[in-house]
């Protein structure tokens, strides 16, 4: 039995070298040329990220020790005539090109959520009028009042839950590949 917690511990091992002391993961990576990771943008002539490496970096982050940061070497081929520290500089300002889009998506879904919320209290009040001034009882209002009280519970729920939960895990994906790549490396193989 503690063989196999020793090994699920050190599962993460097979699949990252890893620096204990130091707390560094290295990841490498192999390509034949950059148009496999970047996008040409014919308008700027900038090498765009293209959105599975994206995701594979994200994923990355997810995997390695959340402790450690990581430094992932990126090799090619043949460099298409690109330097490593032109890609790499196309990497970064991709990186903040990605975080200034998620930071529009958060502020449009955050509108949403307020807009949902604004929702919700409008329903609150309209459910408060409801009961207070409809004299007679009977099953239509009771209906009427319960549809009122599901629609202003889910409204405020939906809207609280983008607000809180969904931000917070959209900026702090972002703000964990920031902050924990240590170093990016581009190289011919």
């Amino acid at each position: 039995m503690e063989e196999r917690v020793e090994e699920f511990l050190s599962i993460e091992d097979e699949f990252f070298h890893l620096d204990h002391e130091n707390k560094i993961a290295y990841m490498e990576l192999e390509f034949e040329t950059p148009k496999e990771i970047f996008d040409f943008n014919a308008v700027t002539k900038i090498p765009l990220i293209n959105d599975d490496f994206m995701d594979w970096i994200k994923y990355v982050l997810d995997m390695a020790p959340r402790k450690y940061s990581i430094d992932i070497s990126i090799s090619f081929g043949n460099m298409d005539g690109y330097s490593s520290e032109y890609l790499k500089n196309v990497f970064l300002k991709n990186s903040v090109l990605e975080f200034k889009r998620m930071e529009k998506r958060v502020s449009k879904k955050n509108h949403i959520a307020i807009w949902l919320i604004i929702l919700g209290v409008l329903l609150l009040i309209s459910t408060i009028f409801l009961t207070g001034f409809w004299k007679e009882d009977g099953v239509i209002k009771q209906v009427v009042a319960y549809i009122l009280d599901i629609a202003t519970t889910v409204t405020i729920w939906e809207g609280l839950t983008i607000l809180v939960v969904d931000s917070t895990e959209r900026r702090s994906q972002m703000k964990n590949i920031l902050s924990r790549v240590k170093s990016i490396r581009f190289q011919k193989l």
